[in-house]
């Protein structure tokens, strides 16, 4: 598996599951509850977290914005799959090749917080 695999895999996962939870926006309350808030005035309990600020913190990490950072990760994906093909038809300059390292350094970054996982590869770590 390369990194790009790698990557894909785990974004496809993280949509998943965000996908499997509620569509509605979570909210963050001082007892340290989280909820959502489907717009009809009876929200639906998420989580319990020790304090004001976990529950804020798992507030602002709602589907709705793992779904935006999976869709910005895999446009950061499509890209340097783009220009590795230009690359690839000998569409080569020293200004296209620096942009690539760049890009595939952005990618090794991408990867770092799934480094635990089985699959992940100690040669990708920036």
């Amino acid at each position: 598996m390369d990194l790009v695999e790698f990557l894909r895999a785990r974004l496809d996962r993280d949509e998943q599951t965000a996908r499997a939870c509620s569509g509605a926006p979570w909210l963050a309350t001082p007892s340290g509850t989280v909820s959502t808030d489907p717009g009809t005035g009876e929200p639906a309990y998420v989580a319990t977290a020790e304090n004001e600020a976990y529950a804020e913190h798992i507030a602002r990490h709602d589907p709705s914005r793992a779904l935006a950072e999976v869709a910005a990760r895999r446009q950061i994906l499509d890209d340097y799959e783009k220009q590795s093909w230009i690359l690839g038809q000998g569409h080569r300059t020293p200004e296209l090749e620096a942009a690539q390292s760049v890009r595939e350094k952005v990618l090794r970054l991408l990867a770092l917080p799934y480094a635990s996982h089985p699959a992940y590869q100690e040669e990708w770590r920036p």
